[in-house]
């Protein structure tokens, strides 16, 4: 888990919506949240929680700068209140808490551009990990990674060069195998998005390579290993995420 100090540093200028149906995780998770950031208001379901989105706005003259929202919820659930949100500011970070069976629900998120998660139940180090990294993105948001000469930046020493296909750790060539360049051709496409299984094994496919998902596996546990940490990661039952940190 991140040092405490470096959370709150990145999280006390902020404001938050929370969005969640159950009192109980409700009001347990504000009584966390307002701890970290400066603001956090909370909504009882979708509706709710876009009429206080609107509400903020109309007063403020600005939006949350982060909204965490369950998925199932009465009248609005939470990819309704996503589609919504995203509608009135494209550009909304927004966090999600949901549970493994919703899968049907996460594709549909990840479809309009959710990239993060919180699984139920929540664990608290997993949540904390969570909210820096998108909080430190809303501080100091990343200018697309994509250079004018073809440069895709995942750290400040670490980048992926397009036209060449060749990682770079500093002015280093990080020795990939056919195989990973191929990984990185298509989760650089993907990038800050979930690239499900199904998908790099067509890739594969296409490619006239038959791999299996055992097999996919453990290339993806060598390349994680020359890639900086937490740039890819693995998101249960669903595939894998490159993004940068």
């Amino acid at each position: 888990m991140i040092n405490q100090n470096h959370i709150i540093e990145q999280t006390r200028r902020l404001s938050l919506l929370f969005v969640e149906d159950s009192e109980p995780l409700r009001t347990r998770m504000v009584s966390v949240l307002e701890d970290y950031f400066y603001l956090v208001d909370s909504a009882v379901d979708g509706e709710d929680g876009l009429e206080k989105y609107n509400a903020f706005y109309n007063t403020k003259q600005k939006y949350y700068d982060l909204v965490l929202s369950d998925i199932r919820m009465p009248r609005m659930n939470g990819v309704e209140l996503v589609t919504k949100l995203r509608a009135i500011h494209s550009e909304q970070p927004i966090i999600i808490l949901s549970a493994h069976t919703e899968t049907d629900y996460l594709l549909s998120l990840i479809n309009i551009g959710v990239a993060q998660f919180i699984t139920k139940p929540v664990q608290y180090p997993e949540m904390f990990d969570t909210l820096y990294k998108v909080c430190s993105k809303i501080n100091a948001p990343i200018v697309l990674p994509i250079e004018d000469e073809g440069k895709i930046s995942l750290t400040n020493t670490h980048f992926w060069e397009n036209d060449k296909k060749l990682l770079f750790e500093g002015k280093e060539i990080v020795a990939l195998t056919k195989y990973e360049i191929l990984l990185m051709e298509l989760l650089i496409k993907k990038f800050e998005q979930v690239c499900s299984t199904d998908e790099i094994l067509s890739h594969f496919y296409l490619n006239n390579i038959d791999v299996s998902s055992d097999n996919l596996r453990g290339m993806m546990m060598r390349l994680r290993k020359k890639l900086p940490d937490k740039t890819l990661t693995s998101i249960y039952g669903m595939g894998y995420r490159l993004s940068a940190v």
